[in-house]
């Protein structure tokens, strides 16, 4: 379906610069379109487990996600993304802040693997996957 299809990473660039003062500022974000969906760390092997590919122990409850694996790198190593903060934006407007603890293998570019509690900040469980957009803070 359409609708599955992740949409490319949008670049914000924010630039200003006063002449008299000969000060300059620039702001760029790089702001990521893509889908999120969830996973349950207690299930064991079933959804990874307890440990993230970044090493902390994980649970249903804490305020994590799973990064794709095109964006998490090697994964063989714990990525240069691990215990950076997201901010997640859902398709209804609402946001949620979490922490990258773990990898996504199975997840398309741009996209997140959710604990429930993430999730459920931003939809309900029932519907399994959201469109997104979300940025490194």
């Amino acid at each position: 379906a359409s609708w599955a299809t992740p949409l490319p990473k949008i670049k914000a660039k924010l630039s200003a610069n006063v002449k008299a003062g000969k000060a300059s500022i620039s702001l760029s974000v790089d702001l990521f379109s893509g889908l999120a969906t969830w996973f349950t760390p207690n299930k064991g092997g079933i959804e990874g487990g307890p440990l993230g590919a970044c090493g902390p122990r994980q649970s249903n409850d804490d305020m994590i996600v799973a990064l794709n694996a095109a964006q998490y790198g090697d994964m063989n190593k714990k990525s240069k993304h691990c215990g950076r903060k997201v901010l997640i934006t859902g398709p209804n407007g609402k946001k949620a802040t979490a922490v990258i603890n773990d990898a996504c293998p199975g997840c398309k570019k741009n996209s997140l693997d959710l604990t429930p509690v993430v999730f459920k900040k931003l939809g309900s469980l029932d519907t399994g996957i959201l469109k997104i957009k979300w940025k490194f803070i």
